[in-house]
C-alpha cells in the first residue's frame, strides 16, 4: 500500500511539474491552486498524521484500556494517565502543531483535528483531577470534553470529504475513522 502511495505521489508530482511549465503574461510560472490543495491534503493525511500517530495511539490505548467493562483500579489509572497517556498526548499535540501546511483549506482541517485532540487531552487530565480530588462532577466534565472531541472529529471528517470532493481527491476507504483517512489519492477531473 505504501508503494502504491509513493508511486501515486511521484506520478502526481511529475504531472504537476509538467502542468506548471506554462508561464503567464508576466513570465511567472502558472500553478494550479487545486493541485496545491491536492498535494497539501494528501501529504497531511497520508504522510504527516501517520508519521506522528504513535504517541496518540499509545495514549488512547492506555486511556481506553481502563474502560473495557472491568473494575477500574483508580490508582493504576491515575498513574498510567500521568506517566504515559498525558505525556504521550502532549508530545502528539506538539508534533501536530509543528506540522506546516501550505493552504488555508488544509489549515482549517488541521485546526479542527487539533481541537478534537486537545479536547481528548483535556478529558484525560479531567479524569485524573476527578479521581485525585474525589469529585464525580469532574467525570461528567470529562465526558462532556469527550463529546466535544467527537464533534470536532466529525467536523474534521466532513471538512476532509468536502475539500477532497472540491479538489478531485478520492478517499479510498469506506469510512473515515479515528480522525484519519486510510488513503487519499488524486484523480484527474473528468
Amino acid at each position: 500500500m505504501k508503494k502504491k502511495i509513493c508511486i501515486l505521489l511521484t506520478g502526481m508530482m511529475i504531472a504537476c511539474s509538467l502542468m506548471a511549465c506554462g508561464k503567464d503574461k508576466n513570465g511567472n510560472t502558472k500553478v494550479d491552486d487545486a493541485n496545491i490543495v491536492q498535494e497539501d491534503l494528501v501529504e497531511f493525511i497520508n504522510d504527516e498524521l501517520p508519521g506522528i500517530s504513535a504517541d496518540k495511539d499509545s495514549a488512547l490505548s492506555v486511556y481506553n484500556s481502563y474502560f473495557t467493562g472491568a473494575d477500574i483500579d483508580n490508582a493504576a489509572l491515575v498513574a498510567d494517565l500521568k506517566n504515559n497517556a498525558i505525556p504521550s498526548m502532549e508530545t502528539y499535540i506538539s508534533n501536530l502543531n509543528a506540522i506546516e501546511v501550505e493552504t488555508t483549506e488544509v489549515q482549517e482541517i488541521k485546526q479542527l483535528y487539533l481541537m478534537g485532540i486537545q479536547k481528548q487531552y483535556e478529558a484525560m487530565k479531567m479524569v485524573v483531577n476527578a479521581i485525585e480530588s474525589e469529585m464525580p462532577d469532574y467525570l461528567v466534565q470529562a465526558e462532556a470534553l469527550i463529546v466535544e472531541a467527537q464533534l470536532y472529529m466529525k467536523d474534521y471528517e466532513a471538512k476532509v470529504v468536502e475539500i477532497a470532493s472540491n479538489n478531485q481527491i478520492t478517499i479510498n476507504s469506506e469510512t473515515i475513522s479515528s480522525g484519519a483517512v486510510e488513503e487519499a489519492t488524486t484523480e484527474e477531473a473528468q
